[in-house]
């Protein structure tokens, strides 16, 4: 997989900050409940995130808010990539909610719109219906409010996924997903995060030439082919 090995290693620097790290801050607020120290955990996470990465003119740090929650996506401009990190409790939960249910409100599966049409991994798939209208007319809105101004420079989404154990992070990938979370490829960060390297030696390898990248995502085109596609195949059955 042709990744920034740059905004990785800003991912695995910002995911080593866990709860335990903030605890003796934390005391300061409350000694008898911890209603708000998950989130200030994830608050510290996107602060290191994006100290790592702001002097780079080519990355866009995009704020987007989920009600109570707010998450930060790096875009690498050069490449029209978007990163996203999380636990890899919660990426298994939310790929496993899609597999049961067919859908999900979810930022992660909103924001996977982008890589539809990718060929997962796996021969043996198990067919997923299309969605109806009002549930991808959903998903496609959700994502044009998340990224805003920035939704046709996005071709392809990448999530980081780390594991934690007794407090501390053992492991982690980085993962191209289908739009339906089926697996096109994934690298195995181990390596990285067992053995961290400083930050001045994971400037993008200059040896790795960029690979030609898809068209930018037009969300209307799509939407438009859908709409014909439904309606031939609406006419066919008549």
């Amino acid at each position: 997989m042709d990744y920034n090995q740059e905004v990785v290693a800003a991912q695995i620097s910002a995911m080593r900050f866990t709860d335990s790290d903030i605890a003796p801050d934390y005391q300061a607020i409350s000694t008898v409940t911890n209603n708000g120290r998950h989130f200030s955990t994830w608050d510290r996470r996107f602060q290191i995130l994006c100290d790592k990465l702001a002097k780079n003119p080519r990355y866009q740090q995009i704020i987007i808010p989920r009600g109570l929650w707010t998450l930060v996506a790096i875009l690498d401009k050069d490449e029209s990539k978007l990163y996203v990190m999380m636990t890899d409790q919660n990426l298994s939960a939310r790929r496993h909610e899609v597999e049961l249910k067919g859908f999900s409100t979810h930022y992660v599966y909103s924001l996977l719109f982008v890589n539809e049409g990718l060929e997962p991994v796996s021969e043996q798939l198990e067919m997923i219906p299309p969605l109806d209208d009002d549930k991808q007319e959903h998903r496609i809105k959700d994502l044009e409010k998340m990224l805003g101004d920035w939704v046709d420079q996005v071709s392809e989404v990448l999530i980081g996924s780390f594991e934690y154990g007794h407090g501390e992070i053992i492991g982690g990938s980085l993962n191209l997903f289908d739009d339906n979370y089926r697996l096109v490829d994934s690298v195995d960060l181990s390596e990285q995060i067992l053995h961290p390297i400083g930050q001045g030696d994971v400037q993008s390898n200059p040896d790795i030439k960029p690979q030609p990248q898809e068209p930018i995502v037009k969300l209307r085109a799509k939407r438009r082919s859908q709409e014909d596609k439904e309606k031939k195949s609406n006419s066919d059955e008549k």
